[in-house]
């Protein structure tokens, strides 16, 4: 199949059309929506026809008794709170996964762009490998190293190449999970292959995000409705009723009748109410837990940041620049037969170590921003 690269807008905006866990969250807004039509729970009506001797005399008396119980007049209003406060969570938590699907997609993105340029110093040192054997087998013929030197550039250099096939492994895994990151069913790439640093899109003063606060507080909320429909079942309920009968010889008599019906014995309610009582409690204790761990998390973000920075700086004010200079600088003593074989696999390891040191630390720094931005 052929292979799309796209924007990382592009990225973002396909994966929110086509995330399962959004389309769930917007199918539960639409179930709490639904709620709304049961909100008025109305008992069946009660149509009860009657025929014999009832009122008189005679065997031909009839009567039709139609009731309606209407329940507690309150329920209705606690359990419209309820829907509310349903309807606000599915709200929050779709908000919620929005911002977790965005890191989700920034972080293959950057996954990508690290494997990418891991590859490419392999790459790089692929040449170099290739440079290396040739060189070792001539100075070999000349007589200028030994077998065990020729033997040591023979290893470094296939140490090179395995290097590189490994980091293309990780560059398919890379590409299989930004695919996944982003729903879609064609194989995608990050069309920007360049390293790039994520900047910094909210200052460390900020609170936490509200999504997440404003989240866990409407579960809390959620159970406090549900103790005030809970308590509502304790009011009496309204009942209407209409007769029509026939007490011969008079006919078409009517009757209209209104009624309360007051609940006596409460042990079965209460024990839903004290069951209410306590969801409302535990709902408040893991606000508070979530609440507390994730400003735990962010002052562990805060500190891998300031660290990641204080590394990049290192290696963008002198450490790439030094790793540059001493490959060439190695190369071209190779060249001139100016440097022993050891010495040179050691200076070409080092300066690939340290380009190799600079993309983990900014994929490492990107990260570390994108969890900031998920929770601020």
């Amino acid at each position: 199949a052929q292979t799309y690269a796209i924007s990382l807008n592009d990225a973002l905006q396909t994966a929110k059309e086509h995330s399962p866990r959004l389309r769930g969250a917007e199918m539960a807004i639409r179930q709490a929506q639904a709620a709304k039509g049961s909100i008025m729970e109305i008992a069946p009506t009660s149509f009860n026809y009657s025929w014999g001797q009832l009122n008189s005399a005679e065997k031909k008396d009839k009567q039709l008794s139609i009731e309606q119980n209407f329940g507690s007049l309150l329920t209705p209003h606690y359990k419209n709170v309820l829907v509310k406060t349903q309807v606000t969570t599915s709200t929050l938590y779709k908000q919620k996964k929005k911002k977790e699907i965005t890191a989700e997609v920034k972080r293959a993105w950057t996954y990508w762009q690290y494997a990418y340029n891991v590859c490419s110093v392999y790459a790089d040192y692929e040449q170099l490998a290739n440079e290396l054997n040739r060189i070792g087998e001539l100075r070999l013929k000349q007589g200028e190293i030994t077998l065990l030197e020729k033997n040591m550039m023979s290893t470094a250099a296939a140490d090179m190449h395995n290097r590189l096939i490994q980091a293309r492994e990780e560059l398919k895994i890379a590409a299989q999970r930004f695919q996944l990151s982003c729903c879609s069913d064609s194989p995608i790439l990050p069309n920007d292959t360049v390293l790039t640093v994520f900047p910094e899109q909210q200052q460390m003063a900020l609170p936490l995000s509200q999504v997440h606060t404003d989240y866990f507080n409407s579960m809390t909320n959620q159970k406090k409705a549900q103790l005030g429909v809970e308590k509502s079942r304790f009011f009496p309920e309204l009942s209407v009723g209409y007769t029509r009968q026939n007490i011969l010889p008079i006919k078409n008599l009517n009757a209209w009748s209104v009624g309360l019906a007051f609940p006596i014995f409460f042990g079965s309610q209460s024990s839903r109410v004290k069951q209410a009582k306590l969801a409302i409690a535990t709902a408040q204790l893991e606000a508070e837990t979530n609440i507390r761990e994730l400003n735990n998390k962010i002052k562990e973000i805060e500190g891998s940041m300031n660290k990641y920075k204080t590394n990049l700086k290192y290696y963008q004010d002198s450490a790439l620049k030094e790793a540059e200079e001493l490959t060439k600088s190695a190369r071209a003593q190779l060249n001139q037969s100016e440097i022993s074989p050891a010495e040179f696999i050691q200076s070409i390891a080092s300066a690939r170590d340290i380009k190799i040191g600079y993309i983990e630390t900014v994929y490492q720094y990107n990260v570390a921003v994108l969890e900031y931005e998920l929770y601020k």
